[in-house]
């Protein structure tokens, strides 16, 4: 058993995200307001191989305004299938629109074309095929379908960002086509969304629209009510950096399905999605349906439940839409709808999940139906990460809860910094005393006060599993420094040198020697295999000191100082897309490795 919950979804998220949202933040307003919007509008326009793309503040937003392009009015009506997200039927009552439900392919989970063809009416104006989890909808007899009876095609491709029809991406078939960049789908801005499309007058409709209906020529003055469904020139800045990754972000989610399925297509038990001829699904979410024979000994929620106890998160599948209060039941029409989703749950598919965990998820996956299994991974080897993690972070939780002493050669201790400690007036008032006295060497330089050292001292560090402190005590036992561990990496076996603070009347090179003593101890204890650490490059003590514990720079990024008099807060941050201001500073980052390593 793990202690930590593996969640069900999670983005990838690396350095350039944050360089090109600090740029946007910094930089990114009066001419530069909507660089990064148009630089990740054209980006993804590319990327799906469609003519337009226009930003939106979410997926639901972009559905409604493709709604409206088109010209759906009260009393239209528009087919969409019973199994998606409620925001696809949502959109069509935004414009008084009536959702007619169609069923669902029970191996693909996706529209089914013949269903469709049963709902077709005089009133249908528009069909919304849902890419759903990734797999697309078989897009040419639906589009041979549309063309025959004048219906327009609007995607609802809100998770299938890469996803392929015959060598074409889903987005790239309809009138128009409606993305989703919320925090769980494969690509992300929190929340954010993209209409794409290849007639420049519908685009063109849709961001008349989203644009509060303003009048080009007169400005401020509209000419009929709009929306306003506009994305931040920051999120478009992860957006870039996430659409530059994608084809990366789509192999590893296809990877991740691999792993299960390689552990779980032995079981009958169990459907898991399936990737149809000339079709490449993106598998965002690997999902399983529960057998009937299954779901009669074990409900859907009794299985989620189960996966719960062993710390595996997991949801269900969708609802069918009719079965909602606001909408007319209609599970006689769309039996498939009403049968196959309520078996269904969602695995744990976010973008930073491992091999080991998906073995771990299957062998309990297996235990529950039971099922005798062996994990293809040991979970209990010295180089799991999973089981390396459980060992840090139970090491790191009894140094906080009982002292834990380290010796400094002959000239002192390490003593961890515990529980108690925070309510020791004391040891507050030489951390405040410390940290004043070094704030030029801190990144975000404030006042210090009482209330927030103490306020630090639990909330950064005791209450935080991968933070660990240590006070630096001299013969006589009286506190002349702190030095600690933070940032633990478990994948990688790495962590940062962290608060390295001297205080007043210090031994001569007892902070060496402490810094020493905690290295040596990560390495020997923890298993630790790599150290960081980072410091101003004029720091010249510091540098010194890091320098003689054999650790060598590997990065130095230019800062500059942003000053705020009325908060009495100075800060420095990198400099980004300003060849012409002066850099005062370097923010140096060092490595030390265990020898071998």
């Amino acid at each position: 058993m793990i202690s930590e919950t593996i969640l069900t979804a999670g983005p990838y998220i690396d350095y350039r995200e944050g360089l090109y949202a600090l740029d946007a933040a910094v930089n990114g307003w009066n001419n530069n307001h909507s660089e990064y919007i148009k630089r990740f509008e054209k980006a993804f326009a590319a990327y799906i191989n469609v003519d337009y793309a226009m930003v939106t503040s979410s997926c639901t937003g972009a559905l409604h305004l493709a709604l409206k392009a088109l010209g759906v009015e009260k009393g239209d009506e528009v087919i969409i299938p019973e199994i998606t997200w409620i925001a696809t039927a949502s959109a069509v009552r935004y414009v008084e629109a009536i959702p007619v439900f169609c069923d669902i392919d029970p191996n693909t989970w996706v529209m089914d074309i013949n269903s469709v063809k049963s709902k077709i009416t005089s009133k249908t104006k528009v069909i919304i095929p849902v890419h759903l989890y990734g797999q697309p909808v078989d897009m040419n007899p639906l589009m041979e379908l549309a063309a025959k009876h004048g219906i327009k095609i609007l995607e609802d491709a809100a998770p299938s960002v890469g996803a392929e029809y015959f060598g074409k991406r889903t987005g790239s078939f309809g009138d128009f086509a409606a993305f989703s960049f919320q925090g769980a789908k494969a690509i992300v801005t929190g929340e954010g969304g993209m209409l794409v499309g290849n007639n420049r007058e519908l685009i063109e409709k849709a961001r008349f629209i989203n644009d509060h209906g303003r009048d080009p020529n007169r400005p401020l003055c509209s000419v009929e009510i709009g929306q306003k469904y506009k994305m931040s020139n920051i999120q478009a800045a992860l957006g870039l950096a996430q659409i530059q990754k994608a084809e990366e972000i789509v192999a590893k989610k296809r990877k991740i399905f691999s792993w299960y399925s390689e552990r779980l297509s032995d079981l009958p038990e169990l459907q898991l999605n399936v990737e149809k001829p000339n079709t490449r699904n993106i598998f965002w979410m690997t999902s399983a349906i529960l057998s009937k024979e299954l779901f009669s000994k074990i409900s859907r929620d009794e299985f989620i439940k189960r996966l719960r106890e062993r710390n595996i998160d997991s949801r269900p599948f969708f609802f069918p839409i009719s079965s909602f209060p606001m909408f007319e039941k209609n599970d006689f029409q769309n039996p498939v709808s009403y049968d196959v989703p309520l078996r269904g749950i969602n695995l744990p598919s976010g973008h930073n999940r491992t091999e080991e965990e998906i073995d771990y998820i299957c062998v309990h996956i297996k235990e529950i139906l039971g099922k005798n299994s062996q994990p293809s991974f040991s979970l209990v080897g010295k180089d799991n990460w999973l089981t390396f993690r459980e060992k840090v972070k139970n090491t790191l939780k009894e140094t906080k809860n009982s002292k834990c002493n380290l010796p400094v050669k002959d000239k002192g201790l390490l003593v961890s910094f515990t529980s108690e400690d925070v309510n020791d007036d004391g040891k507050i008032d030489l951390l405040k005393k410390w940290r004043i006295s070094s704030q030029e060497y801190f990144p975000s330089q404030f006042e210090v006060t009482k209330e927030g050292t103490k306020k630090w001292a639990k909330d950064g560090v005791i209450d935080v599993s991968d933070r660990v402190l240590f006070l630096v005590e001299n013969l006589d036992k009286k506190p002349v420094g702190h030095v600690g561990l933070y940032r633990f990496d478990y994948k990688e076996k790495c962590c940062e040198l962290d608060n390295i603070v001297r205080g007043e009347n210090i031994s001569p090179g007892i902070m060496l020697d402490a810094c020493a003593k905690l290295v040596e101890w990560s390495f020997q204890e923890l298993g630790i295999e790599h150290i960081y650490l980072r410091v101003f490059s004029d720091n010249a003590k510091a540098m010194k000191l890091y320098n003689s514990l054999g650790f060598t720079e590997i990065q130095r990024v230019p800062m500059r100082k942003i000053q705020d008099p009325e908060k009495n807060i100075t800060e420095w941050i990198p400099v980004l897309s300003d060849p012409y201001r002066e850099t005062e500073r370097y923010f140096v980052t060092m490595k030390l490795s265990k020898k071998g390593k």
